[in-house]
């Protein structure tokens, strides 16, 4: 219970504020201290786990412990690539349209990232986006890192799994927020709605967040906007909880009653990992394979924006 009155004052703060630049600013320490709290992390780890269905819905590397009107709070999971190639890009480069984003670290060694200068992408050329590097960092639990709306990003395979702690808002106030507070339960509305407003070209009157061209790839040399539709999941039943439950792993959650209620609920072709789980032994860092369409090396992609 202590981690939801936790989220949803995170919420309130951003929802009670017309700047939300400043509420991300202000958050900025006590969210550092939320990414290291192991007592909110288990608890909120806890509620989202009791969901149902969670493991048999689970195809992503994230899971979601709010979902508030534009605000979301989420954890996502950054595994190593299955065949330990340095430098492997974990998606395209993207952006989060009006979204602002603050991450930290929980678990892990950290990632390295490009962040692009914010909007370059809309600098285009005949097929070439000339996007503009802002900076090349290590993500580590050192501190939260912050990024703007419309501002593209990549991130890299670490060598072990890393969790981190996100919180995204929009960048201003939105006139579809009150309306998707209301029917925030009932998630497949929302999506219906959402795509005949897309459907019929309205999306940016009802201030909803863009779909297309938001994805950039290296090729030939340049950058373009990347041809293949948007991924639908991350990997197969086996690897994303084999990464679940090796998050859950590394942050010393070890409550065995829950876990052994939970048992029942894992895939059975997965019994095995949570096996080790419940034993204490160590599950191993697979990671996972990944899509062709979107691997890439931090060499092709350095060498694509100097042209």
């Amino acid at each position: 219970m202590q981690a939801k009155l936790i989220l949803k004052e995170i919420s309130k703060n951003f929802h009670d504020n017309k700047d939300k630049y400043s509420v991300h600013r202000k958050l900025t320490g006590h969210f550092e201290q939320l990414c290291q709290d192991k007592n909110f992390l288990h608890d909120a780890i806890r509620d989202c786990l009791s969901k149902k269905n969670f493991f048999n819905n689970a195809n992503n590397l994230f899971f979601y412990l709010l979902i508030e009107g534009d605000v979301i709070i989420a954890i996502n999971l950054f595994p190593p690539i299955y065949d330990k190639t340095k430098d492997i890009t974990v998606d395209n480069i993207h952006h989060h349209g009006w979204r602002l984003l603050t991450t930290g670290v929980i678990s892990g060694n950290g990632y390295e990232s490009i962040n692009f200068k914010r909007k370059s992408h809309e600098d285009i050329e005949g097929s070439k986006v000339k996007i503009k590097i802002d900076k090349i960092f290590e993500h580590t639990n050192s501190c939260s890192q912050f990024i703007d709306s419309e501002q593209p990003h990549v991130v890299f395979h670490p060598e072990t799994t890393t969790a981190t702690l996100a919180i995204w808002s929009a960048d201003r106030d939105l006139i579809n927020q009150k309306f998707k507070n209301v029917i925030k339960n009932f998630p497949k509305t929302i999506k219906f709605t959402s795509n005949i407003i897309h459907q019929i070209k309205l999306a940016k009157i009802f201030g909803l967040n863009k779909k297309n061209n938001v994805h950039y790839i290296p090729r030939n040399k340049e950058i373009i906007f990347d041809p293949n539709p948007p991924k639908k999941n991350d990997g197969n039943t086996i690897e994303i909880t084999n990464c679940i439950l090796k998050f859950l792993q590394q942050v010393g959650f070890k409550d065995y009653s829950f876990l052994k209620k939970l048992q029942k609920t894992i895939p059975t072709e997965c019994q095995f990992i949570y096996d080790k789980l419940i034993s204490g032994e160590t599950i191993p860092d697979i990671g996972i394979i990944g899509h062709n369409n979107r691997r890439f090396t931090k060499k092709e992609i350095l060498e694509s924006i100097k042209n």
